[in-house]
């Protein structure tokens, strides 16, 4: 999956380029708050001098907006003298601009390799996928990262010895233990759509939520042309449902 990081605000941005590029260059970038960031959005301090990160999120303004900000950081740059700079930034970037920013930064870029475009960022989340999945604002609309982290959430609950009592109630007993939480009054899990565009999302969900044992109500699963359908929502509701998942 290729991303143009159009879903983050600027601190996610940030918030990115600090996990992605500490974990490439194998430090801990501290943060700081938001205001004026004095030239740095993440700092790797050592005694032989810092290490500095500086974000830009410059995805609709471009890469001549980019250029005139960063001659606007340069004395910022030269002030804080790091031992190594880093630029990371949302837009996509040619050899010939890494060169023109290279010029603009000054001697605190020791190469060109230290400026993070947008390809370099995607090419860097391809090899820490754990990093992508813990930035949910960058694939909560997307629907194939959104299948796979919820298929490896339902697969652990599934093989977990603590899940909790609500949903341990609608699986099948395991077979060294009792069958007392077999029989709950209450084996349902009702699924409520926060808009008629999760009907998708619900088509995929409720079926392997049934794989898995559980027994699922959904208005577009369960409801039938005729059915009295404020009646059965709250029966439902008020005597099956064990746990209500709001989509």
């Amino acid at each position: 999956m290729k991303y143009d990081f159009a879903t983050l605000s600027a601190a996610d941005f940030e918030d990115l380029a600090r996990d992605l590029i500490g974990r490439e260059c194998g430090v801990r970038f501290e943060a700081f708050t938001v205001g004026t960031d004095d030239g740095m959005d993440g700092r790797h301090a050592m005694a032989t001098g810092a290490v500095i990160l500086q974000a830009k999120h410059y995805l609709r303004s471009g890469f001549s907006k980019l250029k005139s900000k960063m001659r606007e950081e340069r004395r910022s740059i030269d002030e804080l003298a790091p031992q190594r700079y880093i630029l990371a930034t949302s837009v996509a970037l040619t050899p010939a601009n890494k060169e023109d920013l290279a010029e603009i930064i000054g001697p605190a870029l020791i190469s060109t390799g230290d400026i993070f475009g947008a390809d370099d960022l995607n090419a860097s989340l391809r090899s820490h996928s754990d990093i992508e999945t813990a930035h949910q604002n960058l694939w909560q609309q997307n629907t194939p990262v959104l299948e796979k982290v919820l298929t490896s959430i339902v697969r652990k609950a599934m093989t977990s010895e603590d899940v909790p009592p609500a949903l341990a109630r609608l699986l099948p007993p395991h077979p060294s233990k009792t069958t007392e939480v077999a029989h709950a009054e209450r084996d349902i899990i009702f699924l409520i759509k926060g808009s008629p565009i999760d009907d998708e999302f619900t088509l995929w969900l409720a079926p392997k939520l049934e794989a898995e044992g559980y027994q699922v109500f959904a208005d577009i699963l369960t409801l039938q042309p005729g059915d009295r359908w404020k009646r059965e929502f709250t029966t439902a509701l008020r005597h099956r449902a064990a746990k209500v998942l709001l989509l």
